[in-house]
Parts: C-alpha cells; sequence; structure tokens
C-alpha cells in the first residue's frame, strides 16, 4: 500500500511493553508506521507512559483486548502528513463496549481510511482471518477520500499452501490497486461515507 512514497520515516513497534522511541525525552513521530503487532494481548495501564497517546480511550486491561491500544499507539507517533498501515483480528471491528467507543471516535474524527479484509491462515502462529486497517492523522486523507472508508473484501485473494495460506502477486495486485483506486467494485469493494457508518452502529464488520 506505501509503495513509491520516497524516504519515508518507517516505525516497526512489536508491543506496548518494548521500549518506546524516543526523541529528547519525547515520543518520535514517523511518516509511515507499518506493523503486524501480536494479537489479543493483556496490558498494565499503571505501567504505561504517555498515556495522552489513548485520546480515544481505553481498553479493558483483562479479557486479551490491546489490540486497540496498539491502534492508537500508531496513530500518536505519526506526522502531520502521515499514514499508517496494521494488520488486526476481525474482532477490533465489531466488538462492543470500550473498544466501540474507540472505533465511533476514530470514525467520527475521519482518520480511518480503508479496511481490508483477509484470507484466514495468512500469517504465522493463528489461523483466524485478519484484516489491514489503513489510517491517517487529522485532516491528512486527500481531499476526495474525506468523510468516506473504503471496504475491501479480499478474504478470496488467497493460494492454498501444504501448511499456510499466502498471497500471490496477482492478490497484491488487485488489493493495491483498488485501494489506491478507492472505487466501488461489485462483490469488492465500497466507499462508505462516516454517516453510513454511524447509523450501522460504527460496526465495520
Amino acid at each position: 500500500l506505501l509503495h513509491g512514497i520516497p524516504d519515508a520515516d518507517i516505525q516497526h513497534q512489536d508491543t506496548l511493553t518494548n521500549p518506546l522511541h524516543l526523541e529528547e525525552g519525547e515520543l518520535m513521530r514517523f511518516e509511515r508506521v507499518i506493523t503486524n503487532p501480536p494479537f489479543s494481548l493483556n496490558y498494565d495501564r499503571g505501567a504505561m507512559r504517555f498515556t495522552e497517546r489513548f485520546r480515544h480511550g481505553f481498553c479493558p486491561e483483562g479479557g486479551k483486548k490491546a489490540d486497540l491500544m496498539f491502534l492508537q499507539h500508531m496513530l500518536a507517533v505519526l506526522r502531520p502528513n502521515g499514514m499508517m498501515a496494521t494488520v488486526m483480528p476481525h474482532g477490533v471491528l465489531f466488538r462492543g463496549g470500550a473498544e466501540k467507543e474507540i472505533r465511533a471516535s476514530i470514525i467520527a474524527d475521519d482518520l480511518l481510511e480503508a479496511v481490508i479484509g483477509l484470507a484466514p491462515n495468512l500469517f504465522y502462529g493463528t489461523g483466524i482471518p485478519a484484516c489491514i486497517l489503513v489510517l491517517r492523522p487529522p485532516h491528512a486523507k486527500p481531499p476526495e477520500r474525506q468523510g468516506k472508508v473504503l471496504f475491501i473484501n479480499a478474504d478470496a485473494e488467497y493460494h492454498a499452501g501444504r501448511a499456510q495460506n499466502y498471497l500471490r502477486p496477482e492478490h497484491i495486485e488487485k488489493i493495491v490497486s483498488t485501494f489506491h483506486g478507492f472505487t466501488d467494485v461489485d462483490r469488492y469493494s465500497r466507499a462508505v461515507t462516516v454517516e453510513q457508518l454511524a447509523e450501522n452502529d460504527y460496526n465495520l464488520n
């Protein structure tokens, strides 16, 4: 998704408990953040620094629901013209409670640009289907994409391997070209307005 962007600073952030990338005591900022964080972890809110990173809200510390905490950290370290893409479990798209409130805040602020559904068994260590979420800081979306989110249903785009599925170049090309075109493709992609998502109770599934 980020192909062709020159001189991009890229952060690879592993876990919420790893040492933070700091510069003169402050969080470093990046033009591009690309991550595949571990799914469904617990976290200790009391041990966290820079809690202003999580301005959209806090997930429960138990229940293995730290996914949107990772996502908020990524958002917090983007530069004003930045962009991020992260792999997430599907649960972040529809779970209720605090996660719904975080989703609603992110959508209302027009930070979410795309939701890309992927096939199961693509990633080591988990057989569940995952998704890629693409986000930008406030007002950083291209004008024609503001107030909209592109949904791409790419769960049929894979080649079945012996132990694990994988994406072939033609699968990647179809996903990437659809994202760059930001267009509706019958039974494959659709651009939905933020108002429509609000009417759907901020369910992104």
